[in-house]
């Protein structure tokens, strides 16, 4: 074959825009740059052993991998371990976990668990697979101290990595020299002898050769350029330019195989298009259908012998005047990973052997797909994937799992149905004092002074707040003088025996004397003091002070220090489940996470009006009294009320509506 031909064969490189020289490398650029800058393999595996113990903090890591035939290994380990002991630990633990890893048909991550005494460790092995070789190039075994690691979690993480590397090896395949790939071309019977093969030249299993040297150059160009680029969606964007061209199509897409779904990811000339357009929604369907059907599917006036079509792809034809359309699939193991779709004008159908070829030329980016796929997504979704991956797993039809989750799916709704639990209503509530005392003023005076504020705590005897006192005093002055005066004028009387004037200015003195005394009371009651220990709840009076206040005009709040009230706001359609000695726990809304508990102490027998509402005010004292509690704070109280119906806690409010509003 000439280098001509050889070009020919390989797809054309993508269009893909290079990330700005700021955007941070990612780990599989990191890895894919180690492999290129190492000038050995073995350097190359000692390296992304380093880089994945460092991930995991690993107390001991190995890595197998082959140098032609030959099985080689590396380990590294924790510093604090001593090397006798690791090599140990590898001979004993890793190493079986990694040979039984790539022995698997179907290769997958696995994790152990071990434990020595009162020791335990996790063992964690993921295989490195050489796709251009169809083959498990080696495998990643690290030892976590512990037994607690969480298996989706390691197990995705260190499957991201491997397939990282295995992304790095495909890469490094695209730089070998056009010669080197002619060596994989099958010779003649003298050079295939084991003892005139060249051991440098890379080996390639019977199941992965091919019988034509450019389907082989292609494939391996194929899969070293998928390895370059950071998501399906750029791969997808090469492949449907370049398919464009080779097929003289009008136009192809790629979707990537999901779920059973198909995802349109890529459209040939179409920089950005939506997925639920008409014309896209209808491939993406075509797609599915080769997908559910796992075989090429063709729709053309003339379809090749021993090719099927479908209704979808008919239609599909028919709405772009009969063109001729074909879905080939890119099979991975026994799953689809991906669909290419392709149309072409009417007057140049397809021909059974030119779909032959393209679908063997399309055939190794299936695996490539699900490589670039898994090496290139966050941490989360490798997280996602794994579980989803689990899930689907343990509920596949006829898994325990399915068999599990279905018994316990009858168990609950018999449950629902005749079980019964207690009704636990939540209520709107709010503290008050168990102690409130309302302050007012005294009589018609002057405010003078205030020596408190709202929240202030105060001890008993604390002075609160002074009223004007100078015209009592004035007053009393007065009183006292005319009652001095008064007295003289009896002592004279009795000293002259005029008796009856002597009555007279007694009864006087007694009036006057009474006026004294309720003077001498309102001087007195003027200072409001604490009459216990406790907090000052309202008490806005900086700004009134010098304002003439009304006999019984309330001056402020007082509550005592002891126990809290709340009053539960009770719905009146509920209010027949509430009653005394029921429990509950109330919620602060301004600190949630605090449960008090509560008892309820009694209920109004009438309703009132609240925000449109009828309500019914239940009162309980709070069991406990936290130092953050104030007077006034809205929360939320559950209340245990009666063993009800399963069925009827649920639907309850949506049945009493539907009673109200339609007279059920």
């Amino acid at each position: 074959m000439t280098q001509s031909e050889a070009s020919a064969a390989r797809p054309a490189e993508p269009d893909v825009v290079p990330a700005s020289p700021g955007h941070a490398r990612s780990l599989n650029s990191q890895i894919r740059s180690l492999l290129l800058e190492c000038p050995s393999q073995q350097q190359f595996y000692e390296k992304v052993l380093q880089v994945c113990a460092r991930q995991f903090s690993a107390t001991v890591g190995r890595v197998d991998f082959h140098v032609g035939d030959a099985p080689q290994s590396r380990i590294v380990h924790d510093s604090r371990l001593a090397r006798n002991l690791a090599d140990r630990f590898s001979t004993e633990y890793l190493a079986p976990l990694s040979q039984e890893v790539q022995k698997l048909a179907n290769p997958e991550p696995r994790l152990k668990r071990y434990e020595r005494g009162d020791q335990k460790m996790t063992l964690i092995s993921a295989p490195v697979l050489d796709i251009a070789r169809n083959r498990t190039a080696g495998a990643i075994t690290l030892m976590l101290g512990g037994g607690n690691w969480k298996s989706d979690v390691v197990l995705a993480r260190l499957d991201g990595l491997a397939a990282v590397v295995s992304t790095a090896l495909v890469a490094k395949a695209g730089t070998l020299t056009h010669n080197s790939l002619q060596s994989a071309r099958p010779a003649s019977a003298n050079s295939t002898s084991p003892e005139h093969r060249d051991a440098s030249k890379p080996v390639v299993p019977a199941a992965a050769r091919t019988t034509d040297p450019a389907q082989k150059i292609a494939e391996a160009a194929a899969l070293a350029k998928s390895a370059d680029f950071r998501s399906t969606r750029e791969l997808g964007f090469s492949l449907v330019n370049s398919l464009c061209t080779q097929m003289q199509a009008e136009q192809v897409f790629f979707g990537v195989a999901a779920n059973q779904r198909i995802q349109v990811e890529a459209a040939s000339g179409v920089a950005d298009f939506k997925a639920s357009s008409p014309g896209v929604a209808l491939v993406r369907q075509a797609m599915e259908e080769a997908l559910d059907h796992q075989n090429v599917i063709v729709s053309q006036p003339q379809p090749p012998e021993n090719m099927t079509s479908l209704p979808i792809h008919q239609k599909w034809s028919a709405d772009n005047n009969h063109a001729c359309v074909c879905s080939i699939p890119l099979p991975h193991g026994d799953e689809i990973a991906g669909i290419i779709s392709v149309r072409r004008p009417s007057n140049r159908p397809f021909t059974g052997e030119e779909l032959e070829k393209f679908e063997r030329s399309l055939k190794p980016y299936g695996a490539a797909l699900r490589v670039v796929e898994k090496a290139n997504r966050s941490v989360k979704a490798q997280l996602q994937a794994a579980v989803s991956g689990s899930v689907r797993r343990n509920l596949a039809a006829g898994s325990v799992g399915r068999k599990v989750l279905m018994g316990l799916c009858a168990v609950t709704l018999l449950w629902f149905c005749f079980g019964a639990m207690t009704y636990r209503p939540l209520c709107q509530s709010r503290v008050t004092a168990a102690e409130l005392r309302h302050f007012s003023a005294p009589f018609d005076g002057k405010l003078r002074q205030v020596h408190v504020r709202p929240g202030q705590k105060v001890k008993q005897g604390d002075l609160l707040v002074e009223f004007d006192t100078s015209e009592l005093q004035l007053e009393l002055n007065t009183l006292e003088r005319e009652i001095a005066s008064a007295q003289v004028e009896l002592r004279q009387a009795i000293s002259d025996n005029d008796m009856s004037a002597a009555a007279l200015t007694r009864s006087r003195i007694q009036v006057l004397e009474s006026r004294v005394a309720s003077i001498s009371r309102r001087i007195q009651d003027a200072r409001i003091t604490a009459p216990g220990d406790g907090t000052v709840v309202l008490s806005d009076l900086e700004q009134r002070i010098g304002q003439v206040f009304s006999h019984g005009e309330e001056i402020l709040q007082f509550a005592a220090d002891g126990n809290w009230l709340l009053e539960i706001e009770v719905p009146d359609d509920i209010v027949s489940y509430v009653a005394a000695n029921q429990t509950g726990t109330f919620a602060a809304a301004a600190l949630p996470t605090e449960k008090l508990n509560f008892t309820i102490q009694d209920i109004d027998g009438a309703a009132a009006v609240m925000n449109d509402r009828n309500i019914f005010i239940a009162r309980a004292p709070l069991a406990s009294h936290p130092d953050w509690m104030k007077t006034g704070m809205q929360g939320t109280a559950q209340v245990q009320t009666v063993d009800r119906p399963v069925w009827w806690v649920a639907m309850h409010r949506a049945v009493d509506w539907a009673r109200t509003n339609f007279w059920l």
